[in-house]
């Protein structure tokens, strides 16, 4: 589900903070865009009021683009957004936030494992060949034994 921001007297304000930190960014709505991977026509109906009620992913990807926070566009204003308060929004972000970075570690370990348990694969292939060539040559030292054992014999 899509969650709205919804409180329309502390819309303008927000968008009045929002457009007075991307000119402190003074990036353009392109290179906005760019920076989030979004359409360069939905960051200016962001920024012109033409999204009326934009979601909350969206506003978060605009404001992370201009190098902000919450905090800096909703300030004490006590915006809701999708039935919830910024405080409450804003720990949930922190806690995903950390779960996303604890995942990522877990996905950096697991990866190294992966890389080392490759490399001992590639040694134990080695080893794998270097007993299989030792055996074929012990294998040629019996047969020529055997012949010479036999030669003698017949002697």
């Amino acid at each position: 589900m899509n969650r709205q921001t919804s409180t329309p007297a502390t819309q303008e304000q927000w968008r009045v903070n929002l457009k007075e930190l991307k000119n402190k960014a003074g990036l353009t709505s392109k290179q906005i865009a760019d920076k989030e991977n979004l359409s360069e026509k939905t960051v200016v109906r962001v920024f012109s009021g033409e999204a009326k009620n934009p979601g909350v992913d969206l506003v978060r990807r605009v404001i992370h683009a201009l190098g902000g926070s919450w905090n800096e566009i909703f300030g004490e204003s006590g915006a809701v957004i999708g039935g919830q308060d910024l405080a409450t929004l804003q720990a949930e972000v922190d806690r995903l936030t950390e779960e996303v970075a604890l995942l990522t570690s877990n996905l950096n370990i697991a990866n190294l494992e992966n890389s080392v348990m490759k490399e001992k694969n590639a040694a134990l292939e080695s080893e794998n060949k270097l007993l299989c060539l030792k055996l074929e040559y012990e294998e040629k030292l019996v047969a020529v034994h055997n012949f010479y054992n036999k030669l003698n014999s017949n002697n």
